[in-house]
Parts: C-alpha cells; sequence; structure tokens
C-alpha cells in the first residue's frame, strides 16, 4: 500500500531529507512517501506569498518509485490549495522528469517555470487527469 503522510518533527524531516539526499530546510514543510511500511520518499513544499511550491521531490536514495512521487507531488499542491492558494510552481528537480512534473499537472509557463493553478482541480469532480 502506497501512503503519504505529514512529517511530523523537524529532527525526523532532517534525517529523512538526508536520506532522499535533499538538503533539509526548516521553513519548508514536508510529507514522507511510504510503500509497504518502508520509506520510499519524501517531499519538501511550502507556501511563500501568494503561491505554493514544490522544492524537493525525491525518492530515498537507492530506491526508484515515480508512483510515489506522482502521488507526494499531489498530495502537496492538494494542501497548498487547501490553503487557498491556487497558483504553484515546481522548483524542485526537473532534469529528465518533465514526463513526471507533466503528470502531476505542471505546464511551462511564458517565463519557462513550471506553474499549476489549482484553482477547481481537487473538486468533485476531480478535473485532473492523470
Amino acid at each position: 500500500m502506497l501512503e503519504v503522510y505529514p512529517i511530523q518533527s523537524k529532527a525526523q524531516q532532517q534525517e529523512l531529507c538526508e536520506k532522499a539526499g535533499i538538503k533539509y530546510d526548516a521553513d519548508k514543510l514536508a510529507y514522507m512517501g511510504i510503500i509497504g511500511g518502508e520509506l520510499m520518499g519524501v517531499a519538501q513544499f511550502g507556501i511563500k506569498g501568494k503561491c505554493g511550491y514544490i522544492y524537493d521531490l525525491e525518492n530515498i536514495k537507492g530506491t526508484d518509485n515515480t508512483e510515489l512521487l506522482f502521488v507526494m507531488g499531489r498530495a502537496a499542491l492538494n494542501f497548498i490549495d487547501l490553503c487557498g492558494i491556487t497558483d504553484s510552481y515546481f522548483v524542485a528537480r526537473d532534469e529528465g522528469r518533465e514526463a513526471l512534473i507533466s503528470r502531476i499537472g505542471f505546464k511551462k509557463d511564458e517565463n519557462n517555470k513550471w506553474y499549476m493553478d489549482t484553482k477547481g482541480f481537487f473538486t468533485e469532480p476531480c478535473k485532473c487527469e492523470s
């Protein structure tokens, strides 16, 4: 079973970021992804001003699960959207991951940045396509 949970403590966030090769930032929110009871991924995200940002989206070193990254990316966007923020940017590592980023829902804007407007995206019936 694939599960995504908020990381509850900054000490745990720092530890899990290290396992994923992510630079820990105490100012960021974070999710951990678990499959079959085993930690498999970490996402760091946040809100700055009137925009949401996915800063990091990585598997734990030595693992590779794109489906988990997809679910964690959508979970982070849903949280940001629930906070009333509908403009979001993917500023995490994107090299070689364009298909994943597009599948999450981002598109390149006129400034060549990965952007997504989540207004109505998570409402029923869901407006998303995966």
